[in-house]
């Protein structure tokens, strides 16, 4: 807001309610932006890792214990500094070690279960096709810059190579290799991100379902993998040949064999070697931990580091997020809570089924498997009650370095990973930890999340009034249930298959829909940059729904108050990004900058004009034959 002018509220519904804010808000140095989950965030790590300190006092697992002893052993900066690069540089041997393509099929199996890097990479989640089994997925390693598309544009792409080239440099500086050597390693490790970033998928189509769907043999997988006998390493890992296995990136897997062979062997073994510092510089000395965080501090605008109790809280979140989420969840969050957001969740799905049922443009056969659908839903609230008998497998020895255990805790993630393939698929499994600020639709589980950690002001708050918290958290909770019948989760039965339950006339339809979302904000400047419509239309379409489910509810409140409700609606959007980091998330991030999900989601409704008298004279009102509702 510039000249600290607050714009009217028939203007700017963000700008006038987050105005004052956005003006004299401080984003922390060691932050990319503040805002309303920030602030909730900081909160949740600051009694975390008061209780991580504690240790045993407050333990009530042997699992919390577990995540103390790791917090302790990050923070233990005078033993990271003694050490320097020597805990990883039996790991680089290893990369150095191998000789050809003969010596990569050999140790490719336990490699991949050791984490390093490699130019395919394999994981086992529920199939697309089928959510009662586990499958095999093939996808593509990531690239140095954060969307394929920026290599095509030298202004965003130059400077990150540069800086990425810099951090490169000095941290392999470290190392045995000669000058000449290291110099030779960072250009091959650029060379072969190159051969990657050719043939994988922008961000644009890695957002739509469909490009992530391609179920196919192992014979016929092994056909585009000449450099090595894939069907074997699977084998190896998985003690049999999977039957089928799940392509996420069709585009690489069908140009592997131009990315990896014997002529580019070595610059796989130099990428390798240099992406296997990186990824471990976050757990060697300060001095390598500040020269391979660079890359992203100054991409993204961070001007410091971390604390190191910060830091120390990151380290142990990577490996027992569950337990840390179990943990905030038994001890800060409320039954009471828990049991009020559930009923207004259930009351939310079924106003959403009276929507369905008085949609306009469906069919009676569509209708009643949508409303299936919807019926079929589950809910997961507050934090899960069981954890996964992984963390029981998890050891911290107090005389391995970090970096060591960090590899180790790992590897027994990545086998426990492997050994679900046989196994029936577990749906109580939370998709993410409890003390997150964040909630979740799961296409595969037909499921929605609500965690602890976003249940609080100003999403949700036991003291306001019914008004103000369907403005937040019931928006959150109905924008998670029309996930299930957005772009993507429309592929989706009642039952998390993909599955074609749509008359053709009523999708076509829905298509026309979904192209008129992503009109609304396609090519709307924002941070220097154009947002892409299509890139954030699914995030679009469960903002419009969400809004239109909530208002509804609203209908049936005794005395309903809109302005309360759409302010608390802007407020919950609240958000100061670093530019750096914002004109990034206009290639990755598949939801619209926060002002453009406050301001153009509530012009669709006649509830908005009429809250605030908005009339054809004001920057907020879109004229009736332009306002859209999906759902």
């Amino acid at each position: 807001m510039k000249n600290s002018i607050i714009p009217r509220i028939q203007d700017n519904l963000y700008g006038a309610v987050n105005g004052s804010w956005q003006q004299h808000a401080q984003i922390r140095p060691d932050r990319n932006f503040a805002g309303v989950t920030t602030d909730i965030d900081l909160k949740i790590r600051s009694q975390l890792i008061a209780d991580l300190k504690e240790g045993d006092q407050v333990a009530k697992s042997d699992n919390f214990t577990r995540a103390a002893q790791l917090f302790s052993k990050a923070r233990d900066f005078e033993r990271r500094n003694r050490e320097g690069i020597d805990p990883i540089l039996a790991n680089l041997k290893k990369i150095l070690d191998l000789q050809n393509l003969d010596d990569f099929q050999n140790h490719l199996p336990s490699w991949i279960e050791d984490s390093f890097y490699h130019p395919i990479r394999l994981g086992v989640a529920p199939s697309i096709l089928d959510s009662n089994r586990y499958q095999v997925n093939i996808s593509a390693p990531e690239t140095i810059l954060p969307d394929v598309m920026m290599y095509e544009h030298p202004e965003q792409s130059e400077p990150l190579i540069n800086l990425f080239t810099t951090m490169a440099t000095n941290l392999i500086a470290f190392t045995p290799l000669t000058l000449a050597e290291q110099k030779q390693f960072v250009d091959d490790t650029l060379a072969f991100d190159r051969l990657i970033a050719s043939f994988k998928l922008t961000s644009v189509e890695l957002a739509e379902m469909n490009n992530l769907d391609h179920e196919i043999g192992v014979a016929e997988l092994a056909e585009h993998v000449s450099a090595f006998d894939i069907r074997r390493v699977l084998k190896t890992i998985f003690h049999l040949e999977p039957e089928t296995v799940n392509v996420y990136d069709q585009k690489y897997l069908l140009n592997f064999d131009q990315v990896f062979n014997s002529k580019t062997f070595i610059l796989w073994q130099h990428w390798a070697y240099v992406l296997e510092i990186i990824n471990h510089s976050d757990y060697l000395s300060q001095e390598i931990r500040s020269i391979g965080s660079q890359f992203n501090m100054i991409a993204l605008g961070q001007e410091s580091l971390s604390s190191e109790d910060e830091h120390a809280y990151d380290v142990t979140n990577e490996i027992f997020d569950e337990v840390l989420g179990r943990h905030y969840g038994q001890k800060y969050f409320g039954s009471d809570s828990k049991a009020t957001v559930t009923k207004l969740a259930q009351t939310l799905i079924k106003t959403y089924r009276i929507q369905l049922q008085n949609n306009s443009w469906l069919s009676e056969s569509t209708k009643k498997k949508a409303i299936k659908k919807l019926e079929t839903m589950t809910l997961k609230v507050g934090y899960p009650e069981q954890l996964s008998d992984l963390y029981d497998q998890l050891e911290i020895s107090p005389t391995l370095s970090l970096s060591k255990t960090i590899d180790n805790c790992r590897r027994i993630a990545i086998k426990y990973n492997f050994t679900r393939l046989n196994q029936p698929v577990d749906r109580t499994e939370w998709g993410m930890p409890a003390q997150m600020v964040n909630a979740q639709y799961n296409s595969s589980f037909n499921d929605i999340t609500i965690l602890a950690g976003i249940l609080q002001p100003p999403f949700y708050d036991t003291d306001s009034d019914e008004s103000t918290n369907l403005g937040g958290i019931g928006c959150t909770i109905a924008h998670e249930i029309s996930h299930a019948f957005d772009n993507n989760g429309a592929f989706f039965d009642e039952l998390g298959n993909k599955n074609d339950w749509w008359q053709a006339r009523d999708y076509k339809n829905f298509e026309k829909y979904v192209d008129k979302m992503i009109q609304q904000f396609d090519g709307i400047e924002s941070f220097g940059g154009k947002v892409n419509g299509q890139l954030v239309v699914s995030e679009n379409i469960a903002d419009n729904a969400g809004l239109n489910a909530a208002l509804q509810l609203m209908k049936n409140l005794e005395h309903p108050d809109y302005q309360k409700f759409f302010k608390n609606y802007a407020r919950s959007w609240r958000i100061k990004y670093r530019p750096e980091f914002a004109k990034i998330l206009l290639f990755v991030e598949v939801h619209a900058p926060f002002e453009l999900r406050t301001n153009i989601p509530v012009t669709n409704f006649s509830e908005w004009y009429e809250a605030f008298n908005v009339t054809s004279g004001d920057r907020m009102y879109r004229c009736p034959e332009d306002r859209l509702i999906i759902w």
